[in-house]
């Protein structure tokens, strides 16, 4: 059996507070996507449109200041600014499609919390990542399966699970390392 161990336990121990407040916040914002999921995957949509909207107009004062005779900086700047409106006044297609790059976001972190969980395994409550790994896998199966029917809620419904989930997995390496300390 390989076994990756390629964690520093001084910056691990020096990160535990920090592994505290971030699981607590989490568990926070993944409860609250849970209660109300439309108002979650809604949340989450709008949030990447603003993101959209504002790296647009940042880009598209670099443009201004460096090269405004240039079509094509100034397309990109408008279709990142039409992406962010376009996912704010359409947010049910916004949702399906995120709901689809989503799937692929939690087979990658699944897999990547799985990889993370053997570096951890001497470490108590390895297995904690990994299982973290698994119900991510499988949280991507779920959103395939539904998909694009009920985007907008397993959306919210999913992110929040994954916070939870993460959440719990942060908390608990935090007390552990306290322990180490």
């Amino acid at each position: 059996m390989i076994i990756f161990n390629n964690i520093d336990e001084d910056i691990f121990k020096q990160y535990a507070n920090t592994s505290i407040i971030t699981g607590i916040l989490f568990l926070i914002a993944g409860s609250l996507a849970i209660i109300q999921p439309k108002i979650g995957g809604i949340s989450l949509i709008w949030l990447i449109a603003s993101l959209f909207i504002v790296v647009g107009i940042f880009k598209g004062f670099l443009v201004f200041k460096s090269h405004n005779n240039s079509a094509g900086a100034w397309f990109k700047t408008f279709g990142l600014i039409l992406t962010g409106v376009l996912l704010f006044v359409f947010p049910v297609i916004g949702a399906a499609t995120i709901a689809m790059l989503l799937s692929f976001y939690f087979l990658f972190d699944g897999f990547s919390s799985i990889y993370m969980g053997f570096e951890f395994k001497p470490i108590s409550g390895w297995w904690m990542s990994v299982l973290n790994g698994f119900i991510s896998i499988l949280l991507a199966f779920v959103i395939l399966m539904q998909w694009p029917f009920s985007s907008l809620e397993i959306v919210g419904i999913l992110v929040g699970i994954s916070f939870i989930i993460d959440a719990i997995m942060m908390i608990y390496l935090g007390f552990v390392a306290k322990k180490l300390s």
